[in-house]
Order: structure tokens, then sequence, then C-alpha cells
């Protein structure tokens, strides 16, 4: 809530005001004779392996919508549109990558200067359930939405570069509030199969990201580290990344190897000097977002939201 929140209840025209902040930053829309009730969107596209019902996802759904809304209004960069394709996002990204490589941050910084803002929104009033990702059609142009709450920048780059997928590939709709909904990401082969826009976009990212590293042997955290940062600089892909879709790749006849990636993960990063998640899309985002453009109210709300 705004500041000015208490003070307004105390008068009829200070509610109407605070009446409006909500339908505006909540996506809802204010009810004849007062209340509120909820904003009709398009249809989305929700991505679940199995089928299985996702109306406990539409509050989510909604919130990151009004805000894509918000982000997108004042993004002053033109989207490329139909120039978007996977060779032209990793060539974007290399050019702006601080390493060799496509890392979470170079592909952050790529899809801003395409047109397509990047928000990590990880919490939201309400704590309803929500989806690791979803790319949105606002104010003109695509927002992908990242919420998958997970401050190793790593574990995003698939996410995000399967959303510009979703773009890229044509599945996003343009009318306003259009959405591709991805619940999680699809863990078997079957699963990719049965949805083509899911194999369509999951093809995308493996281009953006680069071919994976193969590993039969899985050394201790600190030199599985150098060879996947040697590894990155040789073929310019992100070490990290390449360490996750090793693991993903591998069958471990029931050794668990998930502790020694984070372990190894944590140790590229500490070499590396990467940063945070949400600092990474906070960062590009009050590069690219006009602050001139934004309402302060709601420059307040996407500040408290962490957004900005």
């Amino acid at each position: 809530m705004p500041d000015w929140a208490d003070e307004a209840t105390r008068s009829r025209a200070g509610l109407l005001e605070l009446e409006g902040f909500i339908a505006c930053h909540f996506g809802l829309r204010l009810r004849v004779g007062g209340g509120f009730e909820t904003a009709v969107l398009p249809s989305a596209k929700f991505k679940r392996p199995g089928g299985r019902d996702t109306d406990d996802l539409t509050d989510a759904r909604r919130f990151a919508t009004t805000v894509a809304g918000l982000i997108a209004r004042a993004t002053a960069v033109p989207w490329v549109g139909d120039a978007m394709s996977a060779n032209g996002v990793r060539s974007a990204a290399l050019r702006t990558s601080r390493h060799r490589w496509v890392d979470f941050e170079a592909l952050v910084e790529a899809s801003w200067e395409m047109g397509v803002p990047v928000v990590y929104l990880p919490d939201i009033p309400g704590k309803p359930r929500k989806p690791e990702g979803m790319v949105t059609f606002a104010q003109g142009r695509p927002v992908v939405v990242l919420m998958k709450n997970q401050p190793i920048a790593d574990w995003m780059s698939f996410i995000l570069a399967h959303e510009l997928g979703h773009i890229g590939r044509g599945h996003l709709g343009t009318d306003e509030g259009a959405a591709v909904v991805d619940v999680s990401t699809f863990e078997t082969e079957a699963d990719v199969e049965e949805d083509v826009q899911e194999s369509e976009a999951n093809g995308f990212a493996q281009a953006v990201l680069g071919d994976p590293l193969n590993l039969k042997n899985w050394p201790p955290a600190a030199q599985l580290a150098t060879d996947a940062i040697h590894f990155g600089s040789k073929e310019c892909i992100s070490p990290g990344y390449a360490v996750l879709n090793a693991v993903r790749h591998t069958t471990t006849h029931g050794k668990n190897l998930w502790p020694l990636v984070h372990a190894t993960l944590k140790t590229i990063n500490e070499r590396l000097g990467n940063k945070p998640t949400a600092d990474i899309c906070r960062d590009a985002m009050q590069r690219h977002v006009d602050m001139n453009a934004v309402k302060p109210d709601t420059l307040d709300f996407l500040e408290k939201l962490k957004v900005l």
C-alpha cells in the first residue's frame, strides 16, 4: 500500500483515490457503487506437466500481468518483433557479456536491448501459488516475468531463454494481457514431446545458451568449477549453465549429484564475482526504464516489490 493509505481512509475523497490505486496496481476493476472485481484477461496458455488444473495460478498471473504493464509503459526501446531469432538473441548477449559466454546477466541485457523487459517477481502479495516464469503481451510488447525464487542466476538462464523462445517462435498472442505461463520446467522428454510449443521453446533456448557439457566423471567442486570455466571460455557457454545442463542429462545410478552441483555453482560465482538474480534484474531495469514516465506512487509500489 502507498504511504498515504492510512490518511486516505479518513475521507471519502481519500478512499476513492486509494481504491483507484488498488485497482491500477493489483489488476482489479472498480465496481459501480464501490468495491472491486477481477479484471478480465485473455485466455492464457498454461504449460503444466500432466495437464493438471491451473486455477490456483490465476492470481499470480493477474498480478504479474499488471506489473508487466506498468514496466512496459515506461520502456522506450522498441520491440524488435519478428526479428527476434535465437541466433540474434545469442549474438546480442555475447556483445553485452562481461565474459565470453551467454550467462543470465548478458541475456537479461540483450532482452532489454531487443525491447523485451525482464521482471524478477519472486514475492507476490498474498503468497499465491506461482509459476516459474511467464511471458505476457503488455503495452505493445512482450514482457518476461520470472517468478522462481532463486538467487543463483545460473538457474534462471534456461527459464529466461525458454520464455524468449515462446516469443521468437510466435507462441504469444498480441492481445493486451495475452500470456504463456510456464508452471515448471518439463522434466522428461515425454512431457516435451506431448507439447510442440514447449519443444520449440526448449530448442530456441538451447540455441541461445549453447550445447551441453558432456561429463562422464564428476570431480570435486573446486575442480569441476575450474573445468566448467575452461569449457565456458572455449565454447562461449556459461559455466554455471553448463554444469546444470550436464547434471540434467546424466544418469547417476542412484548417486545424488545435486550437493556437488550446488557447491560448484557457489565456487563459480565466487571466482567470477557474479551478482544474484535480483540485483541483475533490478540493475538492468534501472538502466532501461524511463523513471520520468513512472508516476511517483507507481515508482514507490515497484520499489516496495523490489522490482526497481
